[in-house]
């Protein structure tokens, strides 16, 4: 008995002569937005769904093998920088810390000299990148603008230093850098997030696993063929969205292709994140941006418990993920780690720490002048701080600007932090 034929074969061969027909008619009487929309409804176009990744425009230059890569990591939720790194000298403010946050100060610290202490949960981190000048980092970080709202403060920072401005400072880097490929810009997770929003190209990535089009694997290519035959020479952003994305389809491909990794990541889905973004970096699809959010770190109680656990499980990830790339290539990826604001200096009443003012970002991987602690500081004390909060002594967007630069090779920054005049920290490189 014959075997009966699966309906979606029979669907995908009714596009085939359904576009038969089509390219006979656009053959004898020329193309018109009629016959376009007869053969849109003929074919059946919604068959992309919400997997047809909007992309707008496609960028004619292919991957060199040398681009170098900016990796944004955003701490959603005010990460506490004295935390992180604190001051372990008196010169520094470790005694008047002592004072007012006994609970909140790292039982155990990892010297970094001049005065600075490390949390003890992210030594994996410095065994791995200090001694070869791969990890740095800047306390005291804020801009005037960014206020105690979670929200506002993160809308401030990624559009750039402005409340109104509607693109975010990344799509306005990337409009400075010149042409790229479809992956130069690659948000990790479900939402392109603020600081990319605008009109320059980006992707928004899930997972380059499920980055595919739709449909059953015997259908697959023969419905991508389809829709590409049905879109070719249109005008307008579909003719120009289409193709693109179908374009990034077989580059995920392409990835999905290459030998496995053989490093082992934790689980979680930071590590997750990082692993596509050292499988994107490894494939050179020529990435020059990238961003990943991680949530959580809104530590009003029970801080020290709760950052521990948060540090363990972002140290193994990125440790993991710097290792996948390995020394060499990692040289062309510059981390950087940003948070909203900060956490105030006192404990509050429940072992934790409310919203506060300056926090500090993390420099990780290639380009950086050395490993070490940049900018301003002055010792903590009751009498420098503001309204009980780290001040805003050194400007995100001095670093942000400043790895931009150096290791991007962008000109003129004047449109990305609109009103900002840059201040470098030296803390970069362009080698």
């Amino acid at each position: 008995m014959t075997e009966p034929t699966c309906p979606f074969e029979l669907g995908a061969d009714q596009v085939a002569a359904e576009l038969s027909a089509q390219r006979d008619a656009w053959g004898t009487a020329g193309w018109t937005r009629r016959r376009f929309l007869a053969g849109a409804g003929l074919v059946g176009v919604a068959a992309l769904g919400s997997q047809l990744v909007t992309t707008r425009a496609a960028y004619a230059a292919a991957p060199t093998g040398a681009e170098r890569t900016l990796v944004v990591i955003f701490l959603r939720g005010a990460a506490d920088g004295l935390h992180v790194l604190t001051p372990a000298s008196a010169e520094r403010g470790a005694d008047y810390l002592a004072t007012v946050r006994r609970p909140l100060v790292p039982t155990s610290l990892v010297d970094l000299g001049d005065g600075w202490g490390l949390n003890a949960h992210l030594k994996p981190l410095y065994d791995q990148l200090w001694a070869t000048g791969e990890l740095a980092f800047v306390p005291a970080v804020s801009t005037p603008g960014v206020s105690r709202s979670h929200f506002q403060a993160q809308q401030f920072l990624e559009r750039g230093g402005s409340d109104t401005v509607p693109s975010g400072w990344l799509d306005r880097l990337l409009g400075t850098l010149g042409p790229g490929t479809t992956f130069r810009a690659v948000a990790q997770g479900s939402a392109t997030p603020v600081s990319l929003s605008g009109t320059e190209p980006s992707l928004t990535l899930r997972s380059i696993d499920t980055f595919k089009f739709p449909g059953w694997d015997q259908i697959r290519d023969r419905s991508a063929t389809a829709v590409g035959h049905l879109y070719r020479g249109l005008g307008g952003p579909l003719g120009e969205d289409v193709p693109t994305t179908l374009a990034a389809l077989d580059t995920a491909a392409t990835v999905r292709s290459a030998p496995a990794t053989s490093v082992s990541y934790p689980g979680g889905a930071f590590a997750t994140s990082l692993k596509t973004v050292a499988r994107l970096l490894r494939a050179e699809v020529g990435m020059q941006l990238t961003t990943v959010d991680v949530g959580g770190w809104d530590t009003h109680t029970d801080e020290a418990r709760e950052l521990g656990h948060l540090l363990d499980s972002f140290s193994a990830a990125l440790q993991a993920f710097f290792a996948d790339l390995g020394p060499t290539r990692r040289n062309r990826v510059t981390v950087a780690v940003m948070t909203e604001f900060g956490r105030r200096v006192a404990v509050n009443g429940n072992a934790g720490a409310d919203h506060g003012h300056g926090s500090v970002m993390w420099l990780l991987g290639g380009g950086l002048a050395g490993s070490g602690v940049y900018g301003k500081w002055s010792e903590l004390s009751a009498g420098v701080l503001d309204q009980g909060d780290v001040p805003g002594w050194n400007n995100p967007f001095d670093v942000l600007g400043e790895l931009a630069q150096k290791r991007l090779g962008a000109g003129s920054l004047t449109s990305v932090f609109p009103g900002h005049a840059l201040a470098p920290l030296g803390l970069a490189t362009t080698l």
